[in-house]
């Protein structure tokens, strides 16, 4: 009878859930494009354009963000009360700009978007940026009124959705959707081969293994004019669709694209929580921002690492733990604070990180042993030899390491995958 009970009141909580959302949202979502111009301690945010999406792929249930993470949160509110109805957190390509050297004499602009469900009534969008005290500032806000007619409604690039992993309704599973970069019209089949294998490669790491039921993979094959990518540092440049490159912020490895429009608008074709762009070439190189999107190259001996290692930033929010390569940005973490990212640590407040996972008999921070290296807080990490620790002395977001996600980071992927899965 008990077991009964709680059976009956969780399909009463789903049923409530259920009926809020469909009395504040409507079918698809809202697209929100804008500019976001910044220089090393300035910035400026101007509206490009508004979208009504078809597909709606996140949780009608989970609506407001529990974690906390990213340099940058918007918030969704009912003009008339001041409700929340929805938030998310997120970083982006111009929040890394910023920590580069360039940016101190020099102003640049990027095109980002924020995507949420589509509301019925008036609503303020209100975007947040972690400031140096770790405290959330108001930066702008944008009023919609869903029944603009300025409102956007088509589809501007029409192209199929294949899904390659299919686990049920998009509103409770995570999807991801995979885009084509440096494809040809006749190396689609390759693309969809790629695809195909990049999943079942994610699928077949822990923690995902266990979560394969809870996620949903879609391949959208957006057509390039010519094969591969850019590679300026070698005078390459290539026609693409979305005119990827190396030598980001005059860093080797790390590809990028700006072309945010075109990615979103390729993306729209699905229902989608996370996007990521696979880029045909053999050149090792990715990038992974959370909830912005992820790339990496295909044909690498270490794609399948590089693939899932950037989505632990994309979809987890978490932090390189590695400080010997090379990185464009300066003075990334301010060590007399403590990092948003959950598996590192400058021990400010590390009773907000791990710290209740570690044996009490552990010492903190820990020195790396040669027979025994419990989890703990082992100094490096976040690009930085001193004032940042990792939980363990290596982790698949250190090395090339094969799946080997710490357990602080399976903890953290385990928990974004049930929230999105609800």
């Amino acid at each position: 009878m008990k077991k009964l009970q709680i059976l009956l009141f969780v399909l009463v909580s789903l049923n409530i859930n259920a009926q809020n959302f469909e009395q504040l949202f409507d079918k698809g979502s809202l697209r929100i494009d804008y500019i976001h111009s910044a220089t090393h301690d300035k910035e400026i945010i101007s509206l490009d354009e508004y979208y009504h999406e078809p597909h709606w792929g996140g949780s009608e249930i989970n609506l407001i963000d529990t974690f906390n993470y990213g340099y940058y949160k918007f918030e969704m509110h009912d003009s008339i009360s001041d409700n929340l109805l929805y938030s998310r957190g997120f970083s982006t390509l111009s929040a890394e700009w910023t920590s580069t050297p360039e940016a101190k004499d020099n102003w640049r602009s990027f095109s980002e978007s924020i995507i949420m469900p589509f509301p019925l009534k008036t609503v303020n969008v209100k975007i947040y940026k972690r400031n140096k005290q770790q405290n959330w500032e108001e930066i702008y806000v944008f009023l919609v009124n869903p029944k603009n007619y300025m409102i956007n409604p088509d589809l501007k690039t029409k192209i199929k959705a294949f899904k390659i992993h299919d686990s049920g309704s998009p509103a409770e599973k995570l999807d991801l959707v995979i885009l084509a970069e440096g494809y040809t019209e006749s190396e689609l089949q390759k693309f969809m081969k790629d695809a195909q294998r990049f999943t079942d490669t994610l699928l077949s790491w822990a923690p995902f293994d266990k979560y394969s039921k809870n996620i949903n993979v879609w391949a959208v094959p957006t057509v390039s004019d010519e094969s591969g990518t850019d590679i300026p540092g070698d005078g390459v440049y290539k026609n693409t669709y979305f005119d990827s490159h190396f030598y980001t912020f005059d860093t080797e490895r790390y590809i990028n694209t700006t072309k945010n429009v075109k990615i979103r608008d390729a993306a729209a074709n699905a229902p989608y929580d996370q996007i990521y762009i696979l880029v045909n070439t053999e050149k090792y190189g990715g990038a992974g921002i959370y909830n912005y999107y992820s790339i990496c190259t295909a044909d690498n001996p270490y794609s399948g690492f590089v693939f899932c290692h950037e989505f632990g930033h994309a979809f987890a929010g978490l932090a390189d733990e590695y400080y010997s390569s090379d990185v464009s940005v300066e003075n990334y973490y301010d060590l007399t604070k403590e990092p948003w990212e959950a598996n590192i640590t400058t021990l400010v407040d590390f009773d907000k990180k791990w710290k209740s996972d570690v044996d009490p008999k552990t010492k903190i921070p820990t020195e790396i042993s040669k027979t025994n290296n419990p989890l703990g807080a082992y100094e490096g990490g976040g690009y930085v030899e001193k004032g940042i620790y990792r939980p363990l002395p290596d982790c698949s977001m250190k090395s090339i390491r094969s799946n080997d996600f710490c357990p602080v980071c399976n903890k953290a992927i385990v928990e974004l995958l049930e929230f999105y899965s609800k």
